[in-house]
């Protein structure tokens, strides 16, 4: 299973170090969506699209990569960080987003960030230490997960 992992991390770095404990339990690729929509993508079976979230959304940039350079070729999975909880339903828009456009969705992660966004910030911010070895750990043990999922999808062709 070749795996891209395409992460826009813009805030704090919590996506990205998340993006990067799913690449060393999957041996990906990390790259930025600017760089992922430079690279050929053909050589891929599963794309992984993370970021924080933004107003109960992913990154613009990672929601325009979808729309632009998902296709059937490839399975896909969602990640993300945020200062709160709700980790599905911040994930749902981008999720939908690849049921319509890549061949399958194989999960979705989400783990929360410190985050010093507006208010925040006057106090230090919120869940200051996340993401932690646990939610590092955690992004590992979901990357197995997609693995034995597209396996699974392999074999039911």
């Amino acid at each position: 299973m070749k795996t891209l992992i395409v992460v826009d991390s813009t805030h704090k770095g919590n996506t990205d170090k998340i993006a990067l404990a799913m690449a060393e339990a999957a041996s990906a690729e990390v790259v930025s969506p600017e760089e992922a929509e430079q690279a050929d993508l053909s050589g891929f079976d599963v794309i992984g699209l993370g970021s924080g979230i933004y107003f109960g959304k992913h990154s613009k940039k990672i929601m325009d990569f979808a729309e632009k350079h998902i296709d059937r070729r490839v399975a896909s999975f969602v990640f993300s960080t945020s200062g709160t909880a709700g980790f599905d339903k911040n994930n749902r828009a981008l999720a939908e987003l690849l049921r319509c456009k890549s061949r399958a969705v194989l999960g979705t992660f989400g783990c929360l960030g410190h985050d010093e966004f507006a208010i925040f910030k006057l106090v230090g911010g919120l869940n200051k230490g996340r993401p932690d070895g646990t939610d590092m750990e955690n992004a590992r043990r979901f990357m197995m997960s997609v693995a034995e999922r597209y396996e699974k999808l392999g074999s039911a062709e």
